[in-house]
């Protein structure tokens, strides 16, 4: 028998160079991310419109957040499983379409239960987008850059968010809260048709499905002057060494090292979208309580989601080369920023503290979602990523719904901010933490990738 030509695929990433493919990845996936990441806020910017046109008290529409959320945690888990299953680029398309429907539908809700269902039924999908987008992007970044691709990627996410505020401030006014849905229903229609004609489907998951004419159309986009003979048979570095996570058991995700670095993942996780989630899901309410006026909150919220973006850009250089222990930095300035937000401050100063928030706050979530996709295997990458943005959704239905209790009892708005920093001060312990096994995984298991390419039998 012939010699059968093997080509590990991880290695082929790992010696690419940036190229017009790298580039277009990042580019589609991250108008992708800008869709969701403006419905994720939809509700946020068109609660105070909405709650003035159905006479709504402060806090009514904490349970609509919270199904969002709800929703958002169930896609995580089923839709994530299922990017392990039939594949990454599929089931973001899937959940893309999902959303954009039943935001489309919201748009003519008459009445809060309806709204509440259709919120939750939208959030499944906007829930199955986010961990596949990132064990996606991962599995085409070489190990270098694999944090700034996913931060690059997810700045989409944060400026579909500020969008939001630009569309409450200018057009509300005009068409009513109804267009915040209408504008969200179509755009995650666009961006899908794009990524599904753009770009192919994850060359790791194909590797490991045995689909090797289609790898190896995207390795002649990857590494146009790499030869690749008729059926080459491509691998990949775990399944040449025989990897024990090859099953993709949910199991496997506390085996070994991920014993203790799992359950840490997920515990800052959820502090840090309780805090996340609270201030993007509230801010425009309290910022108009400290005496602005809705269209003035409405762009000073804005600044929340471009501090985030700007959080997460300069991170992510630092993760790739400093590792994960390097997002604490952002918490601990955090912490008392955030308690500074209901003290009264003048106006540029409170937009000042509205963008540094957002850098810390939103910064770390650009942080822990690029140190998700590194802890994971190939096999585990969706799932593990998957359950990680799912667990999270415990704190981010929590924020929204406390903040919502908390505000139908009347406290003061200096008393809600300090109870949001509380949150992000335990962000910072639990990032420490993770930071530290994450170095002692690494240090244990370094990474090395292998030979290019091997004659088998």
């Amino acid at each position: 028998m012939g010699d059968e030509t093997a080509i590990d695929i991880g290695t082929v990433i790992e010696r690419q160079q940036t190229n017009r493919f790298g580039v277009l990845l990042i580019v589609a996936m991250g108008v992708m991310m800008m869709t969701e990441g403006y419905d994720l806020a939809a509700m946020a910017f068109a609660a105070p419109a909405l709650g003035r046109a159905w006479h709504l008290e402060h806090g009514v529409l904490g349970p609509v957040f919270g199904a969002f959320v709800f929703g958002t945690m169930i896609g995580a888990f089923v839709l994530g499983y299922l990017g392990d299953v039939i594949g990454r680029k599929r089931m973001i398309v899937i959940g893309s379409v999902v959303l954009a429907g039943f935001t489309l539908a919201a748009s003519r809700a008459t009445a809060l239960d309806q709204l509440l269902v259709l919120r939750f039924l939208a959030g499944i999908g906007i829930g199955g987008v986010v961990p596949n987008a990132i064990a996606y992007t991962t599995e085409f970044a070489p190990k270098r850059w694999r944090a700034t691709w996913v931060t690059l990627m997810y700045t989409g996410y944060t400026i579909g968010s500020s969008v939001g505020g630009l569309v409450s401030a200018w057009l509300v006014p005009k068409f009513g809260w109804q267009v915040v849905f209408v504008i969200g229903g179509i755009a995650p229609l666009v961006s899908s048709a794009m990524l599904w004609f753009a770009v192919p489907e994850s060359i790791r998951f194909l590797t490991l499905k045995g689909r090797h004419a289609e790898v190896a159309r995207i390795v002649a986009r990857i590494a146009p002057g790499l030869p690749v003979a008729p059926g080459t048979r491509f691998v990949t570095g775990g399944a040449a060494r025989g990897d024990a996570h090859g099953d993709g058991s949910l199991q496997l995700l506390f085996a070994g090292r991920l014993r203790a670095l799992t359950p840490v993942l997920w515990a800052v996780y959820i502090a840090n979208s309780m805090a996340l989630f609270f201030l993007s899901s509230w801010l425009p309410v309290l910022i108009e309580s400290v005496g602005l006026a809705p269209r003035e909150a409405a762009l000073v919220s804005t600044m929340f989601q471009l501090g985030g973006t700007l959080g997460g850009l300069a991170l992510m250089r630092f993760v790739d080369t400093r590792g994960a222990i390097i997002i604490t930095v952002l918490p601990l300035v955090g912490t008392p920023v955030v308690a500074l937000l209901g003290t009264g401050l003048p106006g540029p100063m409170l937009v000042a503290a509205v963008f540094l928030t957002g850098f810390t706050v939103v910064g770390t979530q650009f942080g822990l979602n690029a140190v998700a996709a590194l802890v994971y295997p190939t096999a585990l990458r969706a799932k593990g990523t998957g359950a990680a943005v799912g667990i999270q959704k415990i704190g981010a239905i929590a924020g929204p719904v406390i903040g919502g209790m908390l505000m139908s009892a009347h406290l003061p708005v200096e008393q809600l901010f300090f109870l949001g920093a509380v949150p992000v001060a335990f962000v910072a312990v639990l990032a420490f933490a993770l930071g530290l096994l994450h170095r002692r995984r690494d240090d244990a298991a370094p990474d090395h990738p292998h030979t290019g390419a091997a004659h088998v039998a």
